[in-house]
């Protein structure tokens, strides 16, 4: 009877043991184009604007990435990135390629609720290369780029905590070498959506914008991910013309 109460309890530990082993990685690029992933030699298509790859081994992993264009000459394929990334063992890790062919890791998260590391937010460079071109399927070379990941230490899964100090100042960073609002918002949408927000950070993100209508564009959109919704008031000098605010204030609810 004991050997009988062990091998149910091995058989029931034994599944949550084996799938802490794998990884999951969600890849994004920076603009509405079809693209896909190949990572280890296998190639994964884009759906509805993200790649997922699910149950990747821990270690590190060969990655390119290539964008897919249809023009007058027939089907053109950039690649955006060529590189590694280093997959941590039980992770959901959400990274973009940014437009200078650097692979961002934005978050991670633990892929089931055991202990080890926690969240990571980051922005930076690190190895690989990115920004070539070439018609079909082939291949194709450019600049130097690569992918920064940042890792901590906890006993908990993902609770959204807005940006990092270090991760919202590098994303303030890289907006500031885009010199299109629309760029700018897309840019801080694609962080805000996996990461969060703070009421404080979305103002200051909102004040790198030229036109308060992108400002308000930019507030609507980032609102649902807004961790302290109860300090929302902090953008309000973020507009330019008070009727914006007061649509702002229309579209959550509040008038």
């Amino acid at each position: 009877m004991k050997k009988f109460t062990l091998l149910l309890a091995l058989m029931a530990f034994m599944p949550a043991m084996f799938a802490t082993a794998y990884s999951e990685l969600t890849i994004t690029i920076n603009e509405n184009a079809d693209f896909y992933v190949v990572i280890d030699g296998r190639q994964y298509d884009s759906y509805a604007g993200s790649v997922i790859i699910s149950r990747l081994d821990h270690g590190r992993h060969g990655m390119e990435v290539f964008r897919e264009s249809m023009t007058l000459s027939g089907l053109m394929v950039d690649r955006l990135f060529r590189g590694s990334v280093d997959i941590m063992p039980n992770k959901r890790i959400y990274g973009t390629i940014d437009r200078f062919g650097v692979f961002v890791i934005l978050r991670t998260e633990n892929l089931n609720p055991v202990s080890g590391y926690s969240n990571g937010n980051g922005y930076g460079h690190g190895n690989g290369h990115g920004n070539g071109h070439g018609n079909g399927h082939g291949d194709s070379y450019g600049s130097s780029s690569g992918y920064y990941s940042g890792y901590s230490y906890g006993n908990t899964g993902y609770v959204p905590m807005g940006m990092s100090p270090d991760a919202f100042g590098m994303l303030l960073s890289s907006m500031r070498r885009e010199a299109f609002d629309e760029t700018r918002v897309r840019m801080a949408y694609t962080a805000i959506s996996v990461s969060g927000v703070t009421s404080a950070q979305l103002r200051e993100l909102m004040l790198m914008l030229t036109f308060d209508s992108n400002r308000l564009k930019l507030a609507k959109t980032a609102y649902m991910f807004v961790i302290d919704k109860g300090n929302i008031f902090l953008i309000n000098d973020a507009f330019t013309f008070n009727s914006n605010a007061d649509e702002f204030y229309r579209y959550i609810g509040v008038w």
